[in-house]
């Protein structure tokens, strides 16, 4: 400001007082519902992200709203956050208000971005440390709202206080932001933490209202939604004065008491947790539809200021010119960079060029409805090329079971028990057999036991060899393979199994031996063999391969072609994320698929025995995975996850080291032994 309009400042001042200059806001909101580790997904935080930006912009009685920023998915890496963070900080001076949002998964004094990788958790995550630094860093006052898991350990452990009765006056616009400039200019800054969650808890999402419970409470606060709690009747509200102005106070009130109310139904209904660096109580919102505590119509007729009257403003609390019936004119967006906005993009997280969506074959089949996402064919069959209709990898043309997945040693037909004869002319297709024979077995060869038990580990269900066509298209390429006969446990290994050999519990869910044994590495499983092998006079347990495994899965020579293990229903036959109340169950607890086999999906992951790494297209006998990698083979899915990581071809992998509470396995052993 120059010298010449201080003086006169002053010297009108000792006439009427002028408006302070409203402070400038900075907002950083980040969201992650699509991760780089596609098994960490989540449903809303993108839109959390968006909606709290989108509700805190429009903040403009109070604040001249300077920038801001909004990250999703694959947006939001670590990298990014922190750049964001450094570029505010060349922008802020020591009276604005920096906003920072951040919507995703939590773990113990961190957030975790898009890439974060669970095996370095430490180098990929937003640590509580660096977070403040930054924060910190800016020089201005901040206010911090985290949608995450065990968030409340970046704050005090403390609760909000009760709901107070607010006095019945009204601040004018000019009034609140002349306040809310003067706790900003300060010399002390101020700084709102607030987490959705105490340091052991988690958050939840809302199905019905496609938000996170607390990000949902902070929207329906700006709106000046009412909430009652189910328990005593008691009505919580904004405690916003006559004219709609609420204090930091009464927000982190409303917060506190409305997420624990909304939360009521889950096992462990949310805390929110505040951290404050002062006692300094200013307005910082302005809320919608004020009632109580005050004037229930606003003092002034024109709220937003924007010389649209409220009678006829569509946006009464949103400034925007007349020519949009006071209403902002919002720019449009375009969240994956790919040149077509939101509103127009069929796929608006993902960069694609056929409607806003991917074509990696260019076939003219987005990939969310190519069957075939890596092969150019027609949109008639979904994607897939005309010239194999039975995606085993022979041409029609010269295919004898055109419509049969088969092998091209067999001209395209199968050889389901693996014999060397195929099917067509096999007299007996499911029983491996001599060619002298017509494929049927030698009757005077000794038959194998269909179920062998040992008193330590249980039962063993035999798996007749055969041919089957693995993987699946998003898991491929899908290739034959062929696998000889052999023995898998019935049930994934109990607590009680793995304490009878080890002799201790490793399990985070306790209390429960008929329940899978969980947190155990895969090298730790193979001492667990080893003992068992020697105290079971040398039988040969191991890991079974994750061919042999998906086999299994799919039911063998029963298979019935099913999407889960024994059905294409998953609540029949698994424990998962929309059914387990976030927790194993004891084993046999859901139905056994074709070959007797349970909880092959959900309940644990399960190790299988191979190094992780990409499929070959070519036919393959016994396969036993990589030769080398980092990361070993898990399949089935588990408690925690979504029915699309459950399906009998999808896999996933961990290092060997790892131990999680999602995460066990089942033995399989040789029919010699």
């Amino acid at each position: 400001m120059h010298i010449k309009n201080i003086l006169l400042l002053l010297f009108l001042g000792f006439f009427y007082t002028i408006p302070a200059q409203k402070p400038e806001l900075f907002l950083l909101s980040v969201g992650v519902a699509q991760y780089q580790d596609a098994s960490l997904n989540l449903n809303f935080c993108a839109d959390d992200a968006r909606d709290l930006a989108k509700a805190l912009q429009a903040q403009t009685d109070l604040y001249q709203v300077m920038e801001t920023k909004v990250l999703t998915n694959a947006q939001a890496t670590r990298a990014a956050v922190r750049t964001e963070l450094d570029a505010f900080k060349k922008k802020v001076t020591a009276n604005d208000l920096f906003v920072f949002v951040f919507s995703g998964h939590g773990i113990e004094d961190a957030l975790v971005p898009y890439d974060f990788d669970i095996n370095d958790p430490g180098a990929t995550s937003l640590l509580k440390g660096d977070l403040r630094g930054k924060l910190n860093a800016l020089g201005c006052n901040y206010i911090v709202l985290l949608d995450a898991c065990h968030s409340g350990t970046f704050t005090k452990q403390v609760t909000g206080k009760n709901i107070l009765n607010g006095d019945a006056f009204a601040l004018s616009v000019e009034q609140a932001a002349q306040q809310l400039a003067e706790a900003l200019s300060s010399t002390d800054k101020n700084s709102i933490v607030v987490s959705s969650s105490a340091s052991d808890q988690l958050s939840y999402e809302c199905p019905d209202c496609k938000h996170g419970y607390f990000a949902q409470v902070v929207l329906d606060c700006i709106a000046g939604k009412t909430v009652t709690d189910p328990n005593n009747g008691r009505t919580i509200r904004p405690q916003a004065d006559g004219n709609g102005f609420l204090t930091a106070l009464g927000f982190e009130n409303y917060l506190t008491e409305a997420v624990r109310i909304k939360t009521l139904t889950q096992a462990n209904p949310q805390k929110v947790r505040v951290l404050r660096s002062s006692g300094a109580d200013f307005p910082i919102l302005r809320v919608k539809n004020a009632n109580g505590g005050g004037a229930t119509t606003p003092i002034s007729s024109d709220r937003d200021g924007d010389g649209v009257s409220d009678k006829t403003d569509a946006c009464p609390d949103q400034k925007g010119p007349a020519s949009n019936a006071g209403c902002p004119i919002i720019d449009k967006v375009d969240s994956d960079g790919d040149g077509l906005e939101d509103d127009k993009d069929d796929c608006p997280e993902e960069y694609g060029t056929l409607r806003g969506c991917p074509d990696t074959d260019r076939d003219g089949v987005a990939d969310k409805d190519d069957n075939c996402p890596y092969e150019k064919g027609l949109a008639s069959l979904k994607g897939c090329p005309v010239s194999d209709r039975d995606n085993d990898g022979v041409s029609d043309a010269v295919d004898k079971c055109p419509d049969v997945a088969g092998e091209k040693d067999w001209a395209g037909c199968p050889d389901s028990d693996g014999d060397g004869i195929p099917d067509h002319k096999d007299d007996c297709p499911y029983l491996k057999g001599i060619a002298s024979r017509k494929g049927c077995p030698d009757p005077t060869q000794p038959s194998k036991a269909e179920t062998i038990t040992d008193p330590t580990v249980g039962t063993f269900i035999l798996v007749k060899g055969g041919t089957f066509q693995m993987g699946d298209a998003s898991n491929g390429p899908i290739h034959s393979v062929t696998v000889s006969d052999y023995y898998i446990g019935q049930t994934e290994v109990t607590q009680a199994q793995w304490r009878a050999v080890m002799g201790e519990n490793p399990s985070y869910f306790k209390d429960c031996d008929a329940c899978p044994v969980e947190q155990v590495s895969w090298e730790e499983i193979q001492t667990f063999i080893s003992k068992l092998n020697n105290r079971s006079g040398g039988s040969k347990f191991r890991l079974p391969t994750e061919a042999e495994w998906e086999y299994a899965a799919r039911g063998g020579k029963q298979s019935k072609g099913y999407t889960y293990s024994g059905s294409n229903d998953i609540d029949a036959v698994a424990w998962y994320d929309k059914n387990s109340d976030r927790k194993t169950h004891p084993v046999k607890g859901k139905a056994a698929n074709e070959l007797g086999l349970y909880d092959m999906t959900g309940n644990v992951w399960e190790w299988c025995s191979d190094w992780y790494g990409s499929y070959s297209a070519a036919s393959q006998t016994n396969p036993t995975g990589a030769t080398s990698g980092s990361y070993r083979v898990s399949r089935g899915g588990s408690w925690l996850y979504d029915p699309e990581y459950c399906v009998v071809a999808f896999r996933y992998r961990y290092a060997p080291d790892s131990r999680f509470g999602l995460l066990g396995f089942r033995l399989a052993r040789a029919v010699t032994f």
